[in-house]
């Protein structure tokens, strides 16, 4: 009888602590992905283009060809599309609405996260991995844009969540690998071919290395190919039979190609994903020496799955797009769930038994973090850095002020430390980075707005200009100007065809960088700037 309260009286201390973990992860996405999510007009570059092509779908009833300025749009799958087109339904042609995809894709990656970590080594390291990973940098900046990559994100961790509970349980295996297909499906579907290559070189290598091929015997089940199909396939059958010239474009020139050419789009060296890990991830970016190092030296030695699950997640992600000829920041956001788990059973570990070598470990935290951040405030300190007025609006004298209360909470948290309050630490650590994004979106950002979006003028112009006609960009396509406007645009690229637009014998204009217009003496005498925001004017020819 005793036996049975203390398992019920344990029971129930689970579940209060579980709803609490589960509610305050809640609460900090909130905080940083859904907190003033509309308040900011949408930028220029793929956040306006993302949202201009979920846009056009919806007034053209269109669900599967993307168009974007009414031409057709092949760079991306689908399935966020769909997933912005339907808020749009929803809540309406809104900023709140283009980003609110995105925000519940990113809670979904640190709830899935949770369970990961839960599954692993308990509900203490699932939630310190789930607060990790909503504070890191590029998962917060990712779920508050309008971006495809935050969809591939879910949906990968999700497929590697699913097939590691079906690995671990027999009794529920082939549910869980049923659901591992489908999420493998939605993969695809978000983001190409990587969407399922990716989770299958993890899961071969893994189980290459454990040496248990024998399992694919289990993984690869027709119900399961089958689901995965039902869900991948469709819509890629449907686009390229209205669109023959979409497969060669889309599989061969888009994905193989951008891998592979030497003159693929946004070539970088194999390192650059190295500074990218390091800031996307920071400050916790600053514990993978000391994670890594633990690991190869302690867990690997006892043949332990789990910490060879989550290593093998990050290195075949990291390897497979620092090999690539294409490389953007936020191709490796699949690894960040990997990374996450593994520094928070780090911090598990230290808060339950904080042995000397754990401290030890913890105070090369410290160091790397200082020797980081350190050196940059002084260098915004010293550095006139005249470009952040001039593109981003940026007052430094004032921006530098900013940084230093910032800087000087990571140090009261190097002092918790070294007096042994570990969790005042930690919580000194999330409360800063909670802090920044907070002030951040208040501050930084409604600053930024001018220079980054084109709202203000497009919106103006929209007033001016005869139904039916185009908006007139010089140079770079003001992606955000479309969304605002349901107008096209059309792209002056050359000096004279901006020198022949401004010469037409009736009113015209069209939006130019004020620092273009200004170093050219020919635009002068023909043509007058009628607004401004930003460093973005309107111009006018002269009658």
């Amino acid at each position: 009888m005793d036996n049975e309260k203390v398992k019920s009286i344990s029971s129930g201390n689970f579940w209060e602590k579980e709803s609490f973990f589960i509610l305050a992860l809640l609460f900090l996405c909130y905080l940083l992905f859904f907190f003033h999510l509309g308040a900011r007009p949408l930028w220029d570059g793929d956040e306006g283009m993302h949202a201009t092509t979920s846009k056009e779908m919806v007034l053209s009833g269109d669900w599967i060809t993307p168009t974007f300025n009414g031409e057709r749009f092949y760079d991306k799958p689908v399935l966020y599309n769909w997933f912005v087109s339907v808020s749009f339904l929803i809540f309406g042609f809104t900023e709140f609405a283009a980003r609110f995809p995105s925000a519940l894709l990113g809670t979904g990656c640190v709830m899935v996260v949770y369970l990961l970590g839960r599954g692993l080594f308990g509900p203490g390291v699932g939630f310190l991995s789930g607060v990790i990973l909503a504070t890191s940098g590029e998962l917060i900046v990712l779920s508050r844009v309008v971006v495809h990559d935050i969809a591939l994100a879910f949906f990968m961790t999700l497929s590697l969540y699913f097939f590691y509970r079906g690995y671990q349980d027999e009794r529920l295996r082939k549910r869980y690998l049923l659901l591992f297909y489908a999420s493998s499906g939605f993969a695809v579907l978000a983001k190409g071919p990587v969407g399922v290559l990716l989770p299958g070189l993890i899961i071969g290598l893994f189980l290459l290395i454990r040496k248990r091929l024998s399992f694919l015997k289990e993984l690869l089940t027709l119900p399961g190919i089958l689901l995965f199909v039902a869900i991948a396939a469709p819509w890629y059958v449907l686009i390229s039979l209205r669109n023959r010239d979409y497969g060669s474009y889309f599989f061969i020139q888009q994905n193989l190609m951008n891998f592979l050419s030497s003159e693929a789009r946004h070539r970088a060296p194999f390192y650059y994903y190295f500074p990218v890990l390091m800031g996307g991830f920071f400050p916790w970016s600053c514990f993978l020496p000391v994670v890594f190092f633990r690991a190869l030296r302690e867990r690997f030695a006892k043949g332990d799955d789990r910490i060879l699950f989550l290593t093998l997640w990050f290195l075949v992600i990291f390897l497979f797009f620092s090999t690539a000829s294409s490389k953007l920041p936020t191709y490796i956001l699949p690894l960040f769930p990997a990374v996450s788990c593994l520094v928070g059973l780090l911090w598990f570990d230290l808060l339950k038994t904080p042995t000397p070598g754990l401290r030890r470990g913890f105070l090369f935290f410290f160091v790397l973090l200082f020797v980081i951040l350190i050196p940059a405030t002084f260098c915004l300190w010293l550095d006139p850095f005249t470009s952040l007025k001039v593109d981003y609006g940026l007052d430094l004298p004032r921006l530098k002020f900013y940084v230093l209360p910032f800087t000087g909470v990571f140090i009261v948290s190097f002092y918790l430390f070294l007096n042994k309050h570990l969790k005042a630490s930690l919580l000194t650590l999330v409360g800063a980075i909670v802090s920044a994004i907070l002030f951040s979106s208040l501050v930084i950002l409604p600053i930024m707005d001018p220079y980054r979006s084109t709202r203000g003028l497009a919106r103006k112009l929209d007033q001016v200009l005869a139904p039916g006609e185009k908006l007139v960009l010089v140079r770079v396509m003001r992606d955000s100007a479309l969304f605002y406007t349901n107008r096209k645009a059309l792209l002056l690229n050359t000096r004279k065809e901006l020198i022949d637009f401004l010469g037409s014998p009736e009113r015209v204009y069209c939006i130019i960088k004020r620092s273009l217009f200004e170093s050219n003496e020919t635009f002068g005498p023909l043509a007058d700037v009628v607004d401004q925001e930003g460093h973005k004017v309107i111009l006018s020819n002269k009658k």
